[in-house]
C-alpha cells in the first residue's frame, strides 16, 4: 500500500499543468479502487485521488459516501433533538440586567457556569420525553439531546400562542422553556440572511440580543450541510490517464528520496 500520509504533495509541474488533470463524478457507492480501474485499467492508482484532492487528504474517511451510507451516518450522528429557547432580558430601573430568563448561559448576570450539565438526563415537562444532554451550543442556542425516548415539544408557529414545555435537568435542577424543538438532523447548522448566496453566518435575534430579525434570515440544516459536503467530495480531480504513469513514478521517487 502506498503511504499517502508522508509529507509529499502533488509535484508543482503537475499542479501548474491543467492538462494533466480531468474531473470525475464519483457514482453512488463507487470505491477508490473501482474508479482507478475504470480510469486507468489498474486499481492500484487509487491513492492518487487522495493526493491531488485537498478535501480527501485525510484518507478513506473523507471519500464520498454512498446514499445508503450517508443516510445511516446522518441517522447515527444526528440522532435526537436540538432544543432552543427564547431568552428574555429583564432590567431594573437603572437599565441594568438583573435576569436573563431562558438563557442557556445562565439567568444571573456575571455567572459563567451556564445551565445544565453534560451527561445529565433532560425531561420535557409536558411531553414526558427524556434524553441525555450531549452538547450545549451557545452560539446557536441549542441543547443537543440524544438517546431520546418520546418527542420533545417546541413550535413558535402555533397560534394563538407558542407551543412550549418546561425542560428540566435531573442532576443540575436547571430548567428553561422550550422555543423550538427540532429533530437534530433538521436543526440549524447556521443562520444567514435571506438571499445571501455566500451564506455568511449571522446570529438569530430570537436567541441572541442584537442578532438579525428572524423574519430576515433562514438556515441550512445539519442534514443539508452533510449532504452538500458529500456532493462536493463526489466531484474529484484526477490525473489524466496519459499522465498517470509519469505522476506515479515521480511521486514514488520523492517518497523514497
Amino acid at each position: 500500500m502506498v503511504d499517502i500520509y508522508r509529507s509529499v504533495r502533488p509535484l508543482q509541474n503537475f499542479v501548474d499543468n491543467t492538462t494533466a488533470y480531468v474531473y470525475y463524478e464519483v457514482r453512488n457507492g463507487e470505491r477508490p479502487d473501482i474508479v482507478s480501474r475504470k480510469l486507468y485499467g489498474n486499481q492500484n492508482f487509487y491513492w492518487t485521488f487522495f493526493v491531488v484532492n485537498e478535501a480527501l487528504h485525510d484518507g478513506l474517511q473523507t471519500w464520498p459516501m454512498s446514499q445508503e451510507d450517508l443516510f445511516t451516518y446522518i441517522e447515527r450522528e444526528y440522532e435526537g433533538y436540538a432544543i432552543t429557547t427564547n431568552p428574555v432580558i429583564t432590567r431594573d430601573s437603572d437599565g441594568l440586567i438583573v435576569a436573563h430568563e431562558n438563557s442557556l448561559a445562565g439567568s444571573v448576570p456575571g455567572t459563567t457556569k451556564g445551565k445544565f450539565q453534560l451527561g445529565e438526563t433532560i425531561t420535557g415537562g409536558t411531553s414526558g420525553a427524556t434524553g441525555t444532554l450531549v452538547k450545549k451550543d451557545l452560539d446557536l442556542n441549542q441543547l443537543i439531546i440524544q438517546n431520546v425516548t418520546g418527542a420533545f415539544i417546541g413550535d413558535p408557529t402555533v397560534v394563538p400562542t407558542n407551543l412550549t414545555e418546561r425542560i428540566t435537568g435531573s442532576t443540575s435542577g436547571d430548567f428553561v422553556d422550550s422555543y423550538q424543538a427540532y429533530k437534530y438532523a433538521e436543526a440549524p447548522h447556521h443562520w444567514f440572511l435571506e438571499g445571501d448566496k455566500e451564506e455568511k453566518v449571522v446570529t438569530n435575534g430570537a436567541y441572541i440580543t442584537g442578532g438579525e430579525e428572524t423574519s430576515d434570515i433562514t438556515f441550512k440544516s445539519n442534514r443539508a450541510v452533510v449532504e452538500e459536503i458529500n456532493d462536493e467530495r463526489s466531484r474529484i480531480r484526477v490525473i489524466a490517464p496519459s499522465y498517470i504513469e509519469q505522476f506515479a513514478d515521480q511521486f514514488e521517487t520523492l517518497l523514497n528520496a
